[in-house]
């Protein structure tokens, strides 16, 4: 369950596209607008462009270098993450003792487990609070740079490409999208071509035990 909401954070973490309006395509036109442009300032209309959506929630695993980070963020924190798993299962197996029990041990047995239960789900509550504070904190300064690279990359894609607007398909879907086409999602296209210009080095192999 830990282990699910770290990869949760990371995700919501990684990239945020929302609306991406290609700013040299709004800036010429703006432009145009100024200089009265030809047929006596008409504006160039937008729609000549193209509308596209991609998928941030693919970035974590598709893209080199944020995998690389999580996978870093992930063995920094595994401990921390044991620790509060353990406690939990503490807190379960206790749980199952007193209410298993049906008032059958001794009182003093009894508020001895209930005393340790509610002892670890103070531990607990606060590791885990502890926890969450720290690997968004770190999250940020370890993604950060990957994802201002994104966000650059971005730009040059969409401005190659003719690509006025693009949408981020989780943001989009929260916001009542009915309906897509296909073939305007550009997030597989988009991660190739991030990788093809930042490559990440594979680890070396182990060597074989003898």
């Amino acid at each position: 369950m830990l282990k699910k909401f770290l990869l949760t954070t990371l995700i919501l973490l990684t990239f945020t596209v929302s609306i991406f309006a290609q700013g040299s395509a709004v800036k010429s036109t703006a432009q145009s607008n100024k200089s009265g442009g030809s047929g006596g300032g008409a504006i160039a209309p937008l729609s000549e462009g193209k509308v596209a959506v991609i998928d941030s929630r693919a970035f974590s695993e598709g893209i080199g270098e944020m995998k690389k980070q999580i996978d870093k963020l992930e063995a920094e924190f595994q401990p921390r993450r044991k620790k509060i798993e353990d406690i939990q299962n503490q807190l379960v197996k206790l749980d199952e003792e007193l209410k298993a029990s049906g008032g059958n041990i001794k009182p003093e047995v009894y508020s001895q487990k209930l005393e340790q239960f509610n002892g670890l789900k103070k531990e607990f509550d606060r590791d885990k609070e502890d926890y969450q504070q720290d690997i968004q904190k770190r999250s940020e300064q370890v993604l950060g740079p990957v994802q201002e690279k994104l966000s650059k990359f971005l730009e040059g894609y969409a401005s190659q490409r003719q690509i006025i607007v693009i949408f981020d398909l989780p943001a989009a879907a929260q916001g009542g999208l009915v309906f897509m086409n296909p073939a305007i999602n550009v997030t597989e296209d988009f991660i190739k071509e991030y990788n093809k210009l930042n490559p990440v080095a594979s680890a070396p192999p182990e060597p074989a035990k003898k």
